[in-house]
């Protein structure tokens, strides 16, 4: 095995010293050093953009195309017609390969997404994820923003861009830019013991495309 970075080797000491108190019938020492390590390892998988999913804008799923009632209401939005929230929601869909010789252990995230230079949001997900040695294993992030307030700001611009490019996913190809949006990804792993978040002491940035004609 690798040499663990210094956070994960303290992180283990202080377990072992009683720092985060543990009752051995519940989790031992060895349960503890396999989640640091497993933590590690999935720090060095590589991360694949798969796809997007559950989108939708302003609450209209455009993941299956728009019905005749959506689209004028789609259409009026992109024209400027909100003035109050625009909620956006998505699940970026990730793959996860495995490249070392042990078991890669996800308990948890952090994320911050940036698109086009923009930052739009950041978050944290419980999720577990196992990879065994050689494997790949699907890893879906699901997000929910409102960008009303980044569209008030100097970067409407930007984000409208991105908007419309969402929203030529559902078959509008007509309202897309020209340009793709190019998006950050950038998520830390953790795990957990006994109630305690121990988090990567770095992030994986994962970077991929959609839109543009």
């Amino acid at each position: 095995m690798k040499r663990l970075p210094r956070i994960f080797a303290a992180v283990a000491t202080l377990f072992a010293a009683g720092a985060v108190c543990v009752a051995v019938s519940t989790v031992t020492s060895c349960d503890v050093l396999r989640q640091v390590a497993g933590t590690y390892n999935m720090t060095n998988c590589k991360y694949d953009f798969r796809s997007l999913t559950e989108v939708s804008v302003a609450g209209i799923d455009i993941s299956r195309g728009l019905s005749p009632l959506d689209t004028p209401r789609i259409l009026g939005l992109l024209a400027g017609g909100s003035t109050g929230s625009l909620p956006v929601a998505c699940t970026v869909n990730l793959d996860v390969q495995n490249p070392g010789s042990s078991e890669a252990i996800l308990g948890g995230m952090e994320y911050v997404l940036a698109i086009d230079g923009v930052d739009f949001t950041s978050g944290a997900v419980a999720r577990h994820l196992s990879v065994a040695p050689g494997a790949t294993g699907s890893l879906p992030i699901p997000m929910t923003f409102d960008v009303a307030a980044l569209l008030r700001g100097e970067s409407r611009d930007a984000v409208m861009g991105v908007v419309r490019n969402l929203v030529a996913m559902s078959g509008l190809a007509s309202v897309g830019t020209d340009e793709p949006s190019r998006v950050t990804l950038n998520i830390r792993p953790s795990f957990n013991v006994a109630g305690q978040t121990v988090a990567s002491p770095v992030f994986i940035p994962v970077g991929f495309s959609f839109g543009g004609k």
